[in-house]
């Protein structure tokens, strides 16, 4: 990702090698590629699942469809191996697809922001602990930050934050991933796709902006937002 973003912004070749400590050929073997660097394992022997493999890609190509339902499919056609091998493989292939996805915004202008809470302790004189709620809006192209402190992380609060953080960066991205927060995700149905906060909905459409749910268990789709948080909490907010 590294490369890719650093090739994108204009660098050379023999300029990313040295910033990053690797080969040339490396860097240049990653900018031709889109596919994701992977360990080569020794070629084994033929697995219960190859026969479905072309299956399985082409369910997971036309939808999000979770591996139970995969699963009952292949049973179907004469698939007598296990759930547990199909799932590992539907989660890879899953994997893969969404860091691509990923990978292909990396730093397209306008494009994306991403937007976290983190909650915070504050010793009171009296000696009783409160609560503090950070929201924090970046944009994924220029990491412009924006980062307010408030005593409720309520949906009205939250909505009043994303209006004075589009004032404060003199515009809206056109689309903005949030992780699966019940201010915006209230859910998710059996295929994995998310339903959204029907008001949050509206105050999207006023704005103009898209709301996109990351997957869940996906730390690496929300890292532009989460190392700032890492930053607040950690050197800012300690010191």
């Amino acid at each position: 990702m590294d490369i890719i973003a650093m090739h994108r912004s204009g660098l050379s070749v023999r300029n990313i090698s040295r910033a990053l400590g690797i080969h040339r050929k490396t860097v240049k073997k990653h900018i031709e590629t889109d596919a994701f660097p992977q360990y080569h394992k020794r070629k084994r022997g033929i697995s219960i699942l190859d026969p479905y493999k072309q299956i399985i890609n082409d369910y997971l190509d036309e939808d999000d469809y979770q591996g139970t339902w995969i699963f009952d499919r292949l049973k179907r056609s004469g698939y007598t191996g296990s759930y547990d091998t199909l799932k590992h493989y539907v989660a890879d292939i899953k994997e893969h697809k969404t860091r691509l996805a990923y990978i292909r915004f990396e730093t397209e202008p306008g494009l994306q922001a991403q937007v976290d809470w983190g909650d915070f302790q504050v010793q009171e004189p009296d000696g009783r602990t409160t609560t503090v709620y950070a929201f924090a809006l970046v944009l994924g192209y220029s990491r412009s930050l924006y980062v307010e402190f408030v005593e409720r992380c309520t949906l009205d609060v939250f909505m009043d934050c994303h209006i004075r953080a589009f004032c404060y960066l003199h515009g809206v991205s056109a689309e903005i991933l949030y992780d699966n927060m019940k201010n915006v995700v209230i859910g998710r149905a059996d295929n994995g796709r998310p339903s959204f906060n029907i008001e949050f909905l509206h105050f999207a459409h006023h704005y103009g902006f898209q709301p996109k749910a990351a997957p869940p268990y996906s730390p690496w789709v929300k890292g532009k937002v989460e190392r700032p948080m890492d930053y607040i909490r950690e050197r800012f907010w300690s010191e």
